[in-house]
């Protein structure tokens, strides 16, 4: 029987180690209604504690669990007085102390302790707080480490999710380098697009403007017209015009047929 309280005792412990960062020595933060139910059956606290665990344990207090005791009277004096054999953890109530239980879930925000205690509303309040294993003396005589709770394994899944994956500032950095390698196409987030500038159209790509040329009609045929010549002293020369030289017997026979022509009839 022992060994399986030891191999459950392990496996409890293991999950809290592997998902809530619980190290050795371990912790134990113990209230006044456990060292009391202790107290009445003669129960060594730390030996029973190293045994129960088996390896380092630490049993501690703080200064508003031990004020707590000494105000319930006389019938707490040898409970008090075994409590300050403990350890005793600064709580920052000193100036103000509260009781236990509010003292317990105040240490339990920022430090990995185990919460000892026979308080069935503190009992109730670490079940439903991930990351505190509750340890009690099972019928006020069996120490007892209680198994981790469902919302402690909904968190440890959860915790596992998010070292697994990739972080949100990771996953936007990865983005963002796809975007500017070209590798995906930037997100649009919905907001005013920018006007995109209107650029000059590239000179290498447009084609070059025809001219007309000069002395072309309006049919594309060229103009028979040329610019006068000038000559020496900016003078204009006249075009002269080509004399057709026609033969003698031609010449004479026109003039006689001229003569003919004009005779009486």
């Amino acid at each position: 029987m022992k060994i399986t309280k030891h191999k459950k005792t392990r496996k409890y412990m293991s999950f809290y180690i592997n998902n809530f960062g619980f190290r050795e020595p371990l912790l134990v933060l113990i209230d006044g209604s456990f060292c009391h139910a202790a107290y009445k059956i003669r129960l060594q606290i730390e030996e029973q504690l190293k045994k129960y665990f088996q390896c380092e344990v630490k049993p501690i207090v703080t200064a508003c669990i031990i004020t707590e005791t000494d105000n319930l009277g006389p019938g707490f004096t040898g409970t008090s007085q075994l409590l300050k054999k403990f350890l005793v953890h600064r709580c920052g109530h000193e100036k103000r102390p509260l009781d236990g239980s509010s003292c317990i879930k105040s240490m339990t925000k920022s430090c990995h302790y185990i919460v000892a205690t026979q308080d069935r509303a503190l009992q109730e309040w670490v079940r439903e707080h991930p990351g505190i294993p509750l340890f009690y003396l099972h019928n006020a005589s069996v120490p007892t480490l209680v198994q981790p709770s469902e919302a402690h394994r909904q968190a440890a899944a959860e915790g596992q999710k998010s070292r697994v994956g990739i972080r949100e500032l990771d996953q936007q950095t990865i983005q963002k380098l796809k975007v500017k390698e070209g590798l995906v196409a930037p997100e649009s987030n919905g907001g005013p697009k920018k006007k995109r500038k209107v650029k000059n159209p590239n000179p290498l790509s447009c084609k070059k403007p025809k001219k007309t040329k000069k002395g072309v009609d309006g049919k594309g045929t060229p103009s028979e017209s040329k610019p006068p010549t000038v000559g020496e002293g900016g003078v204009v020369k006249k075009k002269s015009r080509k004399r057709i030289k026609l033969p003698k017997h031609v010449i004479e026979h026109l003039k006689a047929g001229n003569g003919g022509g004009a005779g009486p009839s």
